[in-house]
């Protein structure tokens, strides 16, 4: 089985975000791992998928300055692209489509290891020391994002910023994203302040293409033109509220180690059901599942990652939304 690519390639950002699904579909498709970069300019915030807008940037601030708000189909946190960038796109059939031994719980600790051996071939030693980002000469640099499909199939996405750090800069953040420190009391660096002076972006993605799959063990093959993508879904955001459903109500959010987690209640189906979110790893389809609210024995955790927060943590703040729902 080979890998196969995308070279690395200029691309509009709301392209390189519409890569996610339709590289996550041709490897179901295909039984075989896809592997891109784009190569992308900011300014931008991209936020996780998961993530509500108005609780993670100041929309009004963030088009004052003209950095774009825009989402990406994995969850996890944002990440500011402040010019040149880079979104590598990874996705695969399987869980072990890469690492044997990979599973949900250690998907990204398995499949962030060709990237480490990419980094530190153009010059930036890498380490990964679990959750959501890369530190690149201890700093961290790199941020990542995850989806799974019900079947299986996973997604895993990598952005970096080239000329400036990763962090949204306070002036552009809300509230509750000041109130969290998200780097573990490290500076965020760009990647111009670790790469040697030499080393362009474009020969960077290109080392972390190659080192994936010598890391796999699998053969790099051309993957041919891109796919046919579907960008009108990763156009800039304007509704705070976003991507909660409209007719939500009221958000209850709780604290987690990786931030926060958040829900709301839908209006009145029946059974009633919650729209969950927040600064977690995991699968959409896990989301809309607790919302629904599937007990615990009928979703296989296995089968999907769940980093940042506990199924208990999620189906608890369900159930205080839609009891707030009730007593109002």
């Amino acid at each position: 089985m080979p890998l196969c690519s995308l070279p690395p390639a200029h691309r509009p950002l709301a392209d390189a975000l519409a890569l996610g699904p339709a590289l996550l579909e041709r490897a179901r498709s295909a039984a075989a791992p896809w592997l891109a970069a784009s190569l992308v300019e900011g300014p931008a915030v991209v936020l996780g998928a998961a993530q509500r807008a108005g609780r993670v940037v100041d929309l009004a601030a963030c088009a004052a300055r003209g950095a774009a708000v825009l989402r990406r189909s994995t969850t996890g946190t944002a990440a500011f692209l402040g010019g040149r960038g880079v979104v590598w796109t990874l996705a695969l059939p399987h869980v072990a489509a890469l690492a044997a031994d990979a599973t949900a719980r250690t998907l990204l600790n398995r499949n962030v290891r060709g990237f480490l051996r990419g980094f530190a071939r153009a010059g930036a030693p890498a380490h990964y020391f679990g959750r959501e980002w890369i530190a690149l000469q201890h700093r961290p640099a790199a941020l990542l994002g995850v989806d799974a499909t019900p079947d299986g199939a996973v997604l895993i996405e990598v952005l970096a910023g080239h000329d400036a750090p990763l962090a949204i800069p306070t002036e552009l953040a809300a509230p509750d994203e000041r109130a969290v420190d998200r780097w573990l009391g490290k500076a965020p660096a760009a990647l111009a302040e670790i790469l040697p002076a030499r080393r362009s972006l474009e020969e960077l993605a290109g080392f972390v293409i190659e080192a994936v799959a010598v890391r796999a063990g699998l053969p790099l093959t051309d993957g041919g033109g891109a796919p046919e993508l579907a960008v009108e879904r990763f156009q800039p955001i304007a509704a705070p509220d976003d991507p909660a459903p409209p007719g939500a109500g009221p958000a209850v959010v709780a604290r987690v180690p990786i931030g926060w987690i958040e829900a709301a209640a839908l209006g009145e189906p029946s059974p009633p059901r919650a729209w969950i979110g927040g600064d977690l790893l995991t699968a959409r389809w896990l989301l809309d599942a607790l919302g629904r609210g599937a007990a615990p024995a009928s979703l296989d955790a296995e089968a999907a990652p769940l980093e940042g927060a506990s199924l208990a943590d999620l189906r608890a703040l369900a159930q205080r939304a839609l009891s707030a729902e009730r007593a109002s």
